[in-house]
């Protein structure tokens, strides 16, 4: 059994075996410390202490069955004190209703002093009277053991048990939080992807119409491709993460489709290093840039060129993207960034160690991206799991 299991789950016989074990341990605590070492043993009038088989003599007490049969009585007095305090006493804590909580908790104190006087002036005496020992003649103190036994021990046990109890109830709260924090991170990314998939699929459809529209050689070459974007899209990218291959075929599809549109001269290069195998990626999270290369390149009447260069090193993705400008755009420090908002929000809550840059040179326009990627064996994280705990109350 794991150890979460076993403190956080609410199973009937797990809670049980964990409350048990507790109340071992304590019986443990007290038989060991209150009883060999704290509690002093009764002065016996007349002549020395008797000796029992089977038991050997400490300090202060004898170890034998009427140690281990009171320690019993005095963890079931624990016990009931423990569980009022717990399930009666603090829910009154908790809500501020500190009149009730005060009347229970100083009733409580009565009950243990009682219980405990009961114990040690009455009980405890006809116990040692079963195994043979002397009547007691007088003790040290009438009121001490009866408080210290009763309520001091009781108040160890209630304290550490509420304690407990806390800290679990905060590990759980924290363990809630952090899953409605992953919730809202997942739905605000699945807005902000489907932000991007319809805008790609208006601009695409509206540039094949046009080429329809102009009967165009181009038309047919751009459906064909539109047809995979489209698979990819709808097969593919219903997930957190996709395969990088297919996310870098896909950015080559796009492009080619791009250069189509554009009658004037056009250079477009892409160089992929490394091995994009077993590597994944967030889906159209390198999109976004490609289209602002291509508004800045649009505007221009004459030659225009777009160069991106891919470089994977274990699992680091670097990205170069480099397109010209006009030159007047270099002073618009807004224009070279239009739409990429979207973009640089997904990668903050995707990759929030990433490296990102778009700087100008000259007449260019310079993007560098660096992303840790995850390979195809890495556990895509999921909210699966039910609540460990109920409420405290």
């Amino acid at each position: 059994m794991q150890w979460h299991k076993f403190i956080f789950s609410e199973q009937k016989q797990i809670r049980l075996l964990r409350h048990l074990l507790f109340w071992v341990l304590w019986s443990s605590y007290f038989l060991l410390f209150n009883y060999l070492v704290a509690q002093p043993r009764p002065v016996v009038s007349g002549g020395p202490i008797p000796t029992f088989p089977n038991t050997r003599k400490t300090g202060y007490i004898i170890l034998d069955s009427e140690s281990l049969i009171k320690t019993l009585l005095l963890i079931i007095l624990y016990v009931v004190a423990c569980y009022v305090f717990i399930y009666l006493v603090l829910p009154q804590l908790i809500k501020g209703k500190w009149l009730s909580a005060t009347v229970k908790i100083i009733a409580l104190c009565i009950f243990l002093f009682a219980s405990a006087w009961i114990l040690y002036w009455n009980v405890f005496p006809f116990i040692d009277s079963l195994y043979g020992d002397r009547k007691v003649n007088d003790y040290f103190a009438r009121f001490w053991p009866p408080f210290y036994l009763g309520i001091v021990n009781a108040s160890k046990v209630i304290v550490f048990a509420t304690i407990i109890k806390y800290v679990k109830y905060w590990w759980v709260k924290q363990k809630e939080k952090e899953k409605l924090e992953r919730e809202k991170l997942n739905t605000e990314l699945q807005l902000l992807k489907a932000q991007v998939h319809p805008d790609f699929l208006f601009k695409t459809l509206n540039n094949i119409y046009d080429y329809a529209h102009n009967d165009s050689p181009h038309t047919s070459t751009m459906l064909a491709k539109l047809s995979d974007l489209l698979s990819y899209m709808l097969y593919d990218c219903d997930k957190p993460f996709v395969p990088l291959d297919k996310e870098i075929a896909m950015m080559k599809d796009y492009m080619e489709m791009a250069k189509i549109k554009y009658p004037h001269s056009f250079e477009m290069g892409l160089t992929v290093r490394g091995d994009a195998s077993n590597k994944i990626i967030a889906p159209f999270l390198l999109l976004p840039f490609i289209e602002n290369s291509f508004k800045q390149t649009s505007i221009l009447n004459g030659n225009s060129w777009l160069n991106m260069d891919i470089e994977i090193e274990d699992h680091l993705f670097f990205l170069k993207l480099a397109n010209s400008i006009v030159p007047e755009t270099a002073a618009s420090p807004g224009a070279m960034n239009n739409g990429l908002g979207d973009a640089q929000k997904r990668l903050i809550l995707i990759y929030p160690s990433h490296e990102l840059k778009i700087y100008r040179e000259q007449e260019m326009l310079i993007t560098h991206l660096r992303i840790q990627l995850n390979d195809t064996t890495a556990s895509v994280a999921k909210e699966t799991e039910k609540p460990v705990m109920e409420e405290l109350y």
